[in-house]
């Protein structure tokens, strides 16, 4: 009997050992993506906010080539209005590495997530772009300049800070809501797990003790012998059998 139990032991331990090697290897591509994913949204989150810092320091504003028929009248301020998009450029790699990361993601965690993850590069755009508003309106005569609500919008947009006519920074809410979802998918996947989920046997072997409970009546409380007797009713004494 042994020496047929012993070949069937051997193959079930050989099929053991391999499930967990196989998810172990899951786990830890699902490790390093969740890892690359969080730190380089956080780079990109720290260039948004530098972006958008309404302060001037030395050595900005250097950087952009004016054009052939610009007024030299506006080429301070122009120079000035462009430095957000000047320090976005500065941290383009972590917009890039964000973008790789987020294709990652989107593969092994779904589209919700990488839409999430690519909040920060919307960011950039919609900076990129209301700073290219703020700059088509320098010069204009007064019948063609813009009302002064859309111009807020624009600053809403651009510094922090600055809020709508709605008094709300949305762009600064939207990267708040991504990064709490960001946050409560991945960090799991970053933390040090207890022994019983390193080994992945906590969650089947607890799934498993769940289904046994619903399928063998004897082990659901209150079924068998005892819980009938226990429903059962004694009755008392009465004084002519005492």
């Amino acid at each position: 009997m042994l020496i047929l139990l012993l070949p069937l032991t051997t193959i079930l331990v050989a099929l053991v050992g391999f499930y967990v090697w196989h998810r172990q290897l899951v786990r830890k591509r699902h490790f390093e993506i969740a890892d690359a994913a969080l730190s380089a949204f956080c780079r990109a989150e720290a260039a948004i906010a530098r972006a958008r810092e309404p302060n001037v320091n030395a050595g900005e504003a250097t950087t952009r080539k004016r054009g052939d028929y610009e007024l030299p009248a506006y080429g301070g301020m122009l120079d000035r209005l462009y430095i957000p998009v000047e320090r976005l450029k500065v941290h383009r790699n972590a917009f890039e590495e964000l973008d790789r990361a987020a294709v990652n993601a989107e593969v092994h965690f779904g589209s919700e997530l990488a839409h999430h993850l690519r909040e920060p590069l919307r960011a950039y755009q919609r900076i990129v772009v209301a700073t290219a508003c703020r700059m088509s309106s320098v010069g204009l005569s007064s019948e063609r300049k813009v009302s002064r609500a859309l111009v807020r919008q624009w600053e809403a947009v651009v510094h922090a800070g600055v809020t709508a006519l709605d008094d709300t920074d949305e762009l600064s809410l939207d990267m708040d809501e991504a990064k709490r979802a960001i946050e409560t998918t991945l960090r799991p996947f970053v933390e040090a797990p207890t022994f019983s989920e390193f080994l992945l046997v906590y969650r089947p072997l607890r799934l498993a003790l769940r289904r046994m409970r619903f399928v063998a009546p004897w082990a659901r409380c209150g079924y068998g012998k005892i819980a009938v007797y226990a429903a059962n009713t004694v009755a008392e004494p009465t004084a002519g059998e005492a």
